[in-house]
């Protein structure tokens, strides 16, 4: 804030806190902080994922797959506030367009892919019939399709499918994506049954992606001005995109290797970002800053002055409106790479 530039902070020396870049600006790009850690998906390896004891899969040539899950976040946020809270901006967005019948087609074509390169590798895949009539499956409890889930202290909400042929399985470990406590084992330990009986490995492939890179400010007690930005697009989530491998000699115990994105990814578009609200008294600031700098405020102090505000707001809401035929490109392109990597590390821990 320059010298000349009287706005009601500089005014009544610490008032309510600097909204006038707030109501300039509206949604600014500012200072905001940076979104997480971001890779071109062209240029996604390795060095972007967390492998743990991915050694197990040296331990049989034979592959199970009863499940295959595919997210899209349907809804994401964003706020940041200042001055004590009397600065506030807040953003929400909602992905449109989208079905579960959509989702699962996606689903499916991914988990072709999958299988396909699977086999690729020279492994052994299971067919279906041999995979349902095993012990372990029988004991699996599945989740209910499709999943919708907001996690905790997440402004994320996050549905998941399976394609309609498969169950949608979930695990406690993988919470916050989970219907299940922590230390619910049950799946788990059904797996664990299912590979011990079939003397193969349980892979559980996920993919999820987003369709907006949010930052912002944060909340300050003591700053100047708040902000918040959206870039719109498709991205891989961290966490959420991984893959859990399950190996067991006995049904009662065995080993989970995971295979876990750590970095968020740029897929690319498959729509448009459209502004749908915005309720502010952006207004109300400016008026007030502008009578604040005029002569005004010096040669008449008996006028009748606009009311000073005491809280700066600015929410709005947002939609990416998807083209259908964009997002299952997008989608299985982002499976495609993802698989690569998968491969990568199977073909690297070969069994004998």
């Amino acid at each position: 804030m320059s010298a000349t530039h009287w706005d009601r902070r500089s005014v009544l020396h610490g008032g309510a806190g600097m909204i006038g870049a707030l109501a300039a600006s509206g949604l600014a790009a500012g200072p905001a902080q940076a979104a997480d850690s971001m890779v071109p998906l062209a240029g996604m390896n390795m060095k972007n994922y967390h492998q743990v004891m991915a050694k197990i899969l040296a331990r049989s040539t034979r592959i199970a797959v009863p499940s295959y899950r595919f997210g899209l976040v349907m809804r994401n946020g964003m706020g940041a506030s200042s001055g004590q809270g009397s600065t506030k901006v807040d953003l929400t967005a909602d992905l449109v367009g989208v079905d579960v019948a959509m989702m699962r087609q996606i689903a499916h074509l991914a988990f072709s892919d999958f299988i396909e390169r699977l086999r690729a590798t020279g492994r052994t895949v299971l067919g279906w019939n041999e995979i349902s009539a095993s012990e372990g499956f029988k004991k699996l409890d599945p989740t209910p399709d499709p999943f919708l889930k907001k996690p905790f202290a997440d402004s994320r909400t996050v549905a998941v499918v399976s394609p309609e042929y498969l169950p949608l399985l979930t695990i406690g470990p993988e919470a916050p994506l989970s219907d299940r406590s922590p230390f619910n084992l049950g799946n788990a330990r059904a797996l664990n049954a299912m590979s011990a009986a079939l003397k193969c490995v349980v892979v559980i492939p996920s993919l999820v992606m987003d369709f907006a890179a949010l930052t912002g400010s944060g909340h300050s007690t003591y700053g100047g001005g708040a902000n918040v930005g959206i870039q719109p697009g498709l991205f891989l989530v961290p966490l959420f995109t991984h893959c859990n491998f399950f190996h067991a000699k006995i049904a009662l115990a065995g080993d989970m290797a995971r295979v876990i994105l750590e970095d968020r990814v740029a897929v690319g578009q498959a729509g448009q970002l459209v502004q749908t609200g915005s309720f502010n008294n952006n207004a109300e600031i400016e008026q007030w800053n502008a009578y604040v700098r005029s002569n005004a405020w010096w040669t008449e102090p008996n006028m009748v002055a606009p009311s000073r505000p005491t809280f700066g707001y600015n929410y709005s809401t947002y939609q990416y409106r998807v083209d259908p035929a964009l997002l299952q490109a997008a989608a299985l392109d982002a499976a495609r790479a993802t698989h690569a990597l998968y491969m990568g590390v199977i073909n690297a821990n070969p069994a004998a």
